[in-house]
């Protein structure tokens, strides 16, 4: 029989204790290259307090994203930590100037601190899922350089759920609030909040989560808009116009981003800007942003969520969009709402009522099969060959609070691990 304490089993928590101290080692690290090289050169470290993240699944039991990062005791060669994430480098490969221009952007990955030598090791996997090791090194916790990690601004408790390791840690830090904003910011966050708690499936998990705020102010109000000549001073230097794409909103500077999150618990970072140009983004176990003013940012963050949290695919066809082949023929799609069917059993098949036909022909609204799951084509900026699991959905279209079956147990799913 296993002992449980604090939703943690005994044999969990000694994993924990037998390889890793309470804090965050925070590996700061450039991704260097377009598309054909591609290669990681760490830059520096950061030692953080505490560890806040699960300690129950020290190996994630998800890939969704395009790099894998693993921890392994350099003794034994066991696997003891490992996290996968995906990354703006990732899409710029697939853009055409990533066909030929070099890039350097920033990155970094949060693992626990270890007691003892360990091998790290960076993995990318390309479109196609085709592996190449980017870094595979050995890290002596007795000899290596970290800058301590600095407290620098208050913090607003949004929503309580539970502990920071028992529970999925959501952080909103704020980009383009002046001083003047301080108003503004506190209603924004508060509001945002409300946003995520009302939408299932966070709803439903309200004390498997927590909600908290940076309370950090930017030199001036505003967000950069490249294309419009207007460039703002701000905490995060966020920016439309990422890959070229006029609504595509990123923050380049992800060490900054970490260090001024760094005053509060999180596994996700969400920033929200102060700007009324319709815009967001949003990238597996990265971060997310979204705009504040306008008509859908209720629908804006929980849709670039569904990104970040649970590696959700976009479902429409019809936008613009700056990548190219982000879904090749032959490869099944990692992302659990779209298939090629190369292997859909390992998708929703178990979600589809016998009968159905697979591909599944759309209906109109007002058919009694419209809310049926089945197998749409359409989905991952392409017309064809790329399938959905409904025909409407939060990551369809502009519908808050409308998750498809799939992407909601995706997304409870991800939830309950960081609770366990």
């Amino acid at each position: 029989m296993i002992a449980f304490v604090c939703g943690v089993s005994f044999a969990q928590a000694q994993h924990f204790d037998n390889y890793f101290v309470d804090k965050t080692l925070r590996i700061n690290y450039l991704h260097i290259g377009n598309k054909n090289v591609e290669q990681l050169q760490i830059h520096h470290f950061t030692l953080v307090d505490h560890w806040n993240g699960t300690r129950s699944q020290l190996v994630e039991p998800y890939h969704y994203g395009d790099i894998l990062v693993e921890v392994l005791d350099d003794a034994s060669q066991k696997q003891i930590f490992s996290r996968s994430y995906s990354c703006l480098f990732t899409e710029y490969r697939t853009t055409e100037r990533g066909e030929t221009e070099i890039a350097r952007m920033e990155e970094c990955v949060n693992v626990p601190m270890p007691k003892q030598p360990v091998r790290l090791r960076f993995t990318s996997f390309d479109r196609k899922r085709e592996a190449t090791v980017l870094k595979d090194t050995v890290l002596d916790p007795a000899n290596l350089p970290v800058q301590p990690a600095k407290k620098e601004y208050e913090v607003m408790n949004l929503h309580k759920g539970n502990s920071p390791d028992n529970a999925l840690d959501i952080l909103f830090i704020p980009d383009g609030y002046a001083k003047s904003d301080e108003k503004l910011l506190r209603h924004d966050m508060k509001r945002f909040a409300k946003y995520v708690m009302n939408c299932s499936p966070y709803k439903e998990n309200r004390r498997h989560v927590n909600i908290r705020a940076i309370e950090g102010y930017s030199e001036q109000s505003g967000i950069t808009q490249p294309q419009n000549d207007i460039y703002v001073k701000t905490l995060l230097n966020c920016t439309y116009n990422a890959l070229d794409l006029d609504r595509y909103l990123m923050c380049p500077g992800v060490w900054n981003l970490h260090e001024v999150a760094d005053d509060a618990p999180y596994d996700v970072i969400i920033i929200i800007c102060n700007s009324e140009k319709y815009g967001g983004g949003g990238i597996y176990n990265f971060y997310c942003t979204v705009y504040n003013h306008g008509q859908y940012p209720d629908y804006v963050i929980v849709h670039e969520m569904g990104h970040l949290i649970g590696g959700l695919a976009d479902e429409y066809y019809t936008s613009e969009v700056s990548v190219q082949d982000f879904y090749p023929a032959g490869v099944e799609p990692t992302e659990p709402n779209l298939t090629t069917l190369v292997d859909f059993s390992s998708k929703w098949a178990d979600k589809v009522e016998s009968g159905t036909p697979i591909p599944t022909p759309p209906v109109g609204k007002g058919d009694p099969n419209y809310d049926r799951v089945g197998v749409y084509e359409g989905g991952g900026y392409v017309a064809k060959g790329v399938y959905r699991p409904t025909l409407h959905c939060t990551m369809n279209s502009i519908a808050y609070n409308d998750f498809c079956p799939v992407c909601r147990e995706t997304l409870e799913k991800v939830i309950r691990y960081y609770s366990r």
